[in-house]
């Protein structure tokens, strides 16, 4: 029977479990459809519908397939493609908060801090922005979190037959991680360095230690070569140009422009993790109790961060998600240790004082925190998003405000007539994002062509297209548009914040037909 103790945490696990869907189904698609979501999607639905000729599709853009080829069961289960696809990562951040909790336990950590790290891996807004988002980063991270879990488990392991079962856990987490997106490669090394660290054992059982690991990473890796059986595998590596700079270009002086990113890597750190948990690592290492947990953290965390830092063309704040493991991990076992202490003191003004620091420090986590809910909540123009990831998300192109009520327009106005759209762009926020509303939606009155941008005038298909129907239209960014259309002919405008571009639909009917002649 289990003491009343270990009922109530696991009561308290389970109402956090609870508290944290509440908080990530509510308004899950307050936010548009991001580019990149509508891109994940689509391929999707492509699969749906021939999935002989899409299974892999993927990989012909540089993409592993996993986490598309789980959006297909919530495709068919729920009307909303998006509010489906994001489900995907709720649940996946579901089994994550549960990872983090069980990382926390093999951390050294007790009780405390076990609950807190599963309370700031559903809270943070690192966590929590990427956890209601239908992007790889989040599957990608919770099997990075698992194989770093039954790497953990595998060098603590007393009997040959676990040890087996958590060699082979951690084989087939990092592949499917790398699976999910290529840049879990970046945790190989980390999981060796790890390997090395995590016990302090004589040097000799280090390196047994971290040949073990080692090969259980070469095996994750070869999970992942299985997608060679595939023609289009070689298209995996086809854009790391793209993102990545080549050794040459860094001797050549590029290095110069890596430097000079690093403070803005660092205020996206702070902004995501806020700078209370930023700073857990560093404050721990003052303290002799988990001294070393928080070295390693900040070693792993390291180990992974450099190549990004060193070799980062174009860098965006997301692929920083993993280090979020290590960060939450010092936080929980730094905070515990911290209530710990207060509930220690026996002196009235020593419990006060310390308490009051503790306060302070909790509320430097939850007060972002809190904004950061609301607003994704209630106003999204003013979740605090970093600079970059304010741009992608909700002021440029990336953004997609208005892209579901076009959708929806398009419907209701092809019941009756013939209705042909013509897009700026070829992919992404346009035309996909408006294609994945429509998907097995009655469109038989309707075709949507993607025209390429910026949008000087109607390209000689979409005008052959527009002979044949009642209604054309035009939907464009109003920045990329460089026609001149009378004021009278825009249906309706959708704005962004910050007096940023606004998606325009226009009604270029008579100016198609017109030009057709």
């Amino acid at each position: 029977m289990k003491k009343p103790r270990q009922r109530y945490f696991n009561y308290l696990l389970l109402l956090l479990g609870l508290f944290y869907l509440l908080t990530h189904l509510f308004k899950l698609t307050a936010l548009p459809v991001f580019a990149d979501e509508a891109i994940y999607i689509r391929w999707a639905q492509l699969i749906m519908d021939d999935w002989r000729q899409y299974l892999f599709f993927p990989l012909n853009d540089g993409k592993t397939p996993l986490l598309i080829w789980f959006f297909i069961p919530f495709q068919y289960l729920f009307a909303d493609p998006l509010l489906a696809a994001r489900l995907i990562s709720v649940l996946a951040g579901l089994v994550q908060i549960y990872v983090l909790g069980q990382l926390a336990k093999l951390w050294g950590g007790g009780k405390k801090a076990q609950i807190i790290a599963v309370a700031l891996s559903g809270l943070l807004p690192f966590w929590f922005f990427h956890q209601r988002m239908a992007l790889m980063d989040q599957l990608m991270t919770l099997g990075l979190s698992l194989s770093l879990f039954f790497a953990a488990k595998l060098l603590l392991g007393k009997t040959k037959s676990k040890n087996k079962l958590n060699f082979l856990a951690l084989i087939f987490s990092l592949g499917a991680s790398l699976w999910t997106k290529l840049s879990a490669l970046l945790f190989a090394p980390v999981l060796v360095v790890f390997a090395w660290f995590f016990v302090p054992n004589k040097i000799k059982t280090r390196f047994s230690n971290s040949i073990m690991v080692g090969l259980a990473v070469l095996g994750g890796v070869g999970v992942f070569l299985l997608l060679k059986l595939n023609p289009a595998f070689s298209q995996l590596f086809s854009r790391g140009g793209d993102f990545l700079f080549k050794t040459q270009e860094l001797l050549s002086g590029d290095w110069r422009f890596s430097l000079s990113q690093l403070p803005r890597y660092f205020q996206e750190l702070s902004s995501y993790l806020t700078p209370v948990v930023l700073a857990t690592p560093f404050l721990g290492l003052f303290f002799k109790q988990n001294r070393r947990q928080h070295f390693l953290n900040l070693l792993l965390s390291a180990v992974f961060l450099l190549p990004i830092f060193i070799m980062g063309k174009v860098v965006y704040a997301r692929y920083f998600l993993p280090v979020a493991i290590f960060f939450t991990l010092s936080a929980s076992l730094f905070f515990g240790q911290l209530l710990t202490f207060v509930e220690n003191q026996t002196k009235f003004w020593r419990k006060a004082i310390f308490g009051l620091v503790a306060a302070l420090l909790i509320g430097g986590v939850l007060s972002p925190v809190g904004f950061w809910l609301y607003t994704s909540w209630f106003d999204i123009n003013l979740i605090p998003f970093p600079k970059n990831d304010q741009e992608q998300y909700l002021l440029e192109w990336s953004a997609g405000q208005g892209v579901k009520e076009v959708s929806e327009l398009l419907l209701k106005s092809s019941q009756n007539q013939r209705v042909v759209l013509a897009t700026e762009g070829y992919f992404g926020t346009l035309p996909d994002g408006i294609l994945l509303y429509l998907h097995n939606r009655r469109v038989d009155n309707l075709a949507v062509t993607g025209i390429g941008q910026p949008v000087h005038q109607l390209p000689p298909d979409f005008i052959k297209q527009a002979q044949l129907a009642d209604q054309a239209w035009l939907l464009v960014n109003s920045h990329r548009l460089k026609m001149q259309l009378a004021p009278e002919l825009l249906i309706e405008k959708y704005c962004r914040p910050q007096n940023a571009p606004c998606l325009e639909l226009w009604d270029v009917t008579d100016l198609a037909k017109k030009a057709s002649i």
